[in-house]
């Protein structure tokens, strides 16, 4: 299977191609599969970490210097790496995800807590977006991981604010529905066709568009938001019409309801 992948430019092909010259569906071979892509986020976490440390150490430097231009340099430099580490991150979940072990900790914490959080740091981090946050409920209880809860809830806020319009329009809501708590991100972009929209959870997919080829990604975010929400027993779905923008919706269920 390796020989095959490496005496082909992957780039080249479409996405589909690549999956089938990888050819995971047969007995053992996913699993080598598996390794391969751990052995492999752990060489590129390792210097991605390195050159995050660097950069704190020059950072508290110029911090010291009141050197505010370099700073703002450092600062991009540390966006992008994290956007890397995610990437890498992702690459290892997807790959997990497909294998069913995704680690989620379930304990009983607060869902509107963890929205309001969400909020915070979107708004903190892009200054430029209108970002307006509503809930209906509050002290509303979910049994639950709430670190992955919150990578899901931070990867539909992301995708709204890369795919949204010049523009850049979201609202964050939070609302109760009979014994469920349904979360949803709404943007202004450029919207999903309908007869794409069963697919954006799948591994590995991305819409066609100039728009989304311009923006960095593996396919695997929404993908990987499906398989948590999926073993949070609840449900995730899409609300989209083209040139319309996109309500991106998970709902869970509460705790004693």
């Amino acid at each position: 299977m390796y020989n095959q992948m490496n005496n082909t430019k992957l780039h080249n092909l479409p996405k589909d191609e690549i999956m089938s010259k990888l050819d995971i569906s047969k007995p053992g071979e996913h699993k080598k599969f598996e390794d391969f892509v751990n052995m492999a986020v752990h060489e590129l976490k390792t210097p991605v970490t390195v050159l995050k440390a660097y950069l704190q150490i020059v950072t508290a430097q110029l911090n010291k210097e009141n050197n505010q231009s370099h700073l703002k340099t450092l600062e991009k430099m540390d966006i992008q790496l994290d956007k890397l580490l995610h990437l890498i991150l992702d690459l290892q979940d997807g790959v997990t995800a497909n294998s069913d072990d995704i680690h989620c900790l379930m304990y009983d914490f607060y869902i509107d807590e963890s929205i309001k959080l969400c909020f915070e740091n979107a708004k903190a981090t892009n200054p430029c977006c209108d970002i307006a946050f509503e809930i209906d409920d509050s002290n509303l209880l979910i049994k639950g991981d709430r670190d992955r809860i919150e990578q899901v809830i931070n990867n539909l806020i992301t995708n709204a604010i890369k795919y949204s319009g010049t523009k850049k329009c979201l609202k964050i809501k939070g609302y109760r529905r009979e014994d469920s708590f349904i979360v949803s991100v709404l943007d202004n972009g450029m919207g999903i066709p309908l007869e794409k929209q069963k697919q954006v959870f799948q591994q590995f997919y991305r819409v066609e568009s100039t728009a989304s080829q311009q923006q960095p990604g593996l396919g695997l975010g929404l993908f990987i938001c499906a398989e948590i929400i999926r073993k949070h027993a609840g449900e995730i779905g899409v609300k989209s019409e083209e040139g319309q923008g996109s309500e991106f919706w998970f709902s869970l269920p509460l705790k004693n309801s």
